[in-house]
């Protein structure tokens, strides 16, 4: 690279205190996000690797990560003792696809012919089993294989030994990929896949933790802000995906830094996103629809308050906040009171899994909150939000509602999918799926003792004194109590929201630091 351009990228990256470029459009498996869909999809993968399912495959769009999400695999099945072949040359078909999976395992195939080279690759497998190895071929942009070699990858997921595959597969490529396994000559294949997966883009919701994260990751000195209306139009503009944030918001530093300012707001994301012909891929209406779309919600809503019909009844998914009154919506599953007991023995005594009846039972309490809902919000003295409550949690709209219950009542809410037992036993807590079908969350309340709004290398603040004896006295956290922030705090913060399953951002948010709290007084009780 030429030197003055390598000059002007370290001052750059100097200017915003980085110590490497936080939106790199190359795989960074290192400073690797896990978003819920991503860590459920990896979960998954390597559980059926290691528990020798045979053959899977992972789809996604272009830009989504999926060769970053291949590499992190290959990390995770090492730290197993999984011996792998990655291949990501699939312009390699038949014979020389064959040779690159050998020679990725580390064998000499080189001028031995196709039945040869079987033998080399089940011969190999046959000893790693023996060995009480694993063994696992990924390929990646398996969409590019032509028919003739998705045939030899079944004939190599077929090698077997005392009734267990020998080798596990992942084909990893673009959605076409499952529409080629659609063919008839293929369907065998399609028969034999076990597990399939397909990678989703960030949420709205998660696109700001995944910008703290990354900033946060590249030694981010708290200097950086984007404002709430800029964060909007990067997710309309993106749509969730990796790496069309990463080209964008490195395009924002770089503008934000030629205007020598470290705040990124619309107008910069503008400029940017015109720089790099970043267009956003929602469907504009035609005019008519527009007209349409915009008269009729206007109509009923009007005609509504001429009428004197409930706007619940128009559209269930309004805010709670309009009005109390609940018009219950069909749900597979009903939200469930945990019974827990603090220390004083009665505050939060709610009925140990307490069930809400069923939609038939109901029939005659329709303005009522379900007796669940109503105790649980009872033990903490929010009974007056139960109306309102109930209709935001029953749509997942629990944000406005939620701030409005800690502006009043210094209560904040707290949302787990996996609840410890030492929280269970102490707190009152609603489990509740949000999705039909779906897994509990686990839904309580405390007042903060503790909030950061900066936490980046080399911060320093009173706090982190606080959050450095918290992971250390659990044997996390191994540097020094300086109260600054460095890469063995934010490592511990990590290892702490792994073994709390929470979300990996490295950020010590609201959930971590609800859960550090009273992992300590566990501990110490």
């Amino acid at each position: 690279m030429n030197t003055a351009l390598l000059t002007e990228e370290q001052t750059y990256l100097e200017y915003f205190g980085f110590n490497q470029n936080p939106f790199p459009v190359a795989p960074d498996d290192e400073n690797f996000y896990f978003s819920e869909s991503i860590e459920q999809v990896i979960i998954e993968i390597i559980h059926g690797i290691v528990a020798r399912k045979g053959f899977m495959i992972l789809t996604g769009d272009i830009g989504l990560g999926k060769t970053t999400i291949s590499r992190k695999i290959l990390h995770i099945l090492a730290e197993k003792n999984v011996e792998t072949s990655l291949v990501f040359h699939t312009s390699c078909q038949d014979v020389e696809l064959l040779n690159e999976i050998n020679r990725d395992f580390g064998l000499q195939p080189d001028d031995l012919n196709f039945s040869d080279q079987m033998r080399l690759l089940n011969n190999f497998l046959l000893e790693q089993n023996h060995e009480g190895r694993n063994c696992a071929i990924i390929i990646d942009d398996a969409q590019n294989l032509s028919t003739k070699s998705l045939e030899l990858i079944r004939m190599i997921s077929n090698l077997e030994a005392d009734h267990q595959k020998l080798v596990q597969i992942l084909l990893i490529g673009q959605p076409e990929l499952l529409s080629k396994l659609e063919t008839q000559e293929l369907r065998q294949l399609k028969s034999r896949i076990i597990i399939s997966k397909r990678v989703q883009p960030l949420s709205a919701d998660e696109l700001e933790t995944y910008l703290l994260f990354k900033l946060n990751a590249s030694g981010n000195k708290g200097l950086v802000t984007i404002d709430h209306r800029a964060l909007k139009m990067v997710y309309h503009l993106t749509r969730g995906n990796f790496r069309q944030i990463n080209i964008l918001m490195d395009r924002c530093l770089y503008s934000a830094y030629t205007r020598n300012t470290k705040s990124i707001n619309r107008a910069i994301i503008k400029e940017s996103s015109a720089d790099i012909c970043l267009i956003t891929t929602v469907k504009r209406k035609k005019p008519l629809l527009r007209i349409v779309s915009i008269a009729l919600p206007v109509f009923f809503i009007l005609g509504s308050f001429y009428l004197g019909i409930p706007l619940q009844l128009l559209n269930p998914k309004l805010d709670g906040q309009l009005s109390t009154k609940v018009v219950p919506t069909r749900r597979t599953s009903n939200p469930q009171a945990v019974s827990p007991k603090d220390d004083s023995g009665s505050q939060y005594d709610l009925p140990r899994m307490a069930r809400l009846q069923s939609q038939d039972g109901m029939a005659d309490q329709r303005d009522e909150t379900p007796e669940p809902v109503a105790q649980f919000l009872k033990a903490y003295n929010l009974d007056h939000f139960a109306g309102s409550f109930f209709e935001a949690l029953k749509n997942d709209r629990l944000k406005a509602i939620t701030e409005s219950m800690f502006y009043q009542s210094g209560f904040r809410l707290i949302k787990l999918d996996y609840l410890p037992s030492f929280i269970s036993e102490t707190f009152g807590a609603l489990a509740y799926p949000l999705k039909p079908g779906g897994k509990d969350s686990f839904f309580l309340f405390w007042k903060p003792i503790i909030r950061f709004d900066k936490f980046y290398y080399n911060h320093t603040d009173q706090d982190i004194f606080w959050l450095q004896e918290m992971l250390a006295r659990i044997n996390l956290y191994h540097g020094r109590l300086d109260g600054i922030v460095g890469k063995y705090l934010m490592k511990a913060v990590i290892q702490f929201q792994k073994k709390m399953r929470l979300p990996i951002t490295g950020y010590p948010d609201e959930r971590t630091i609800f859960l550090l709290y009273h992992f300590k007084e566990n501990k110490n009780t």
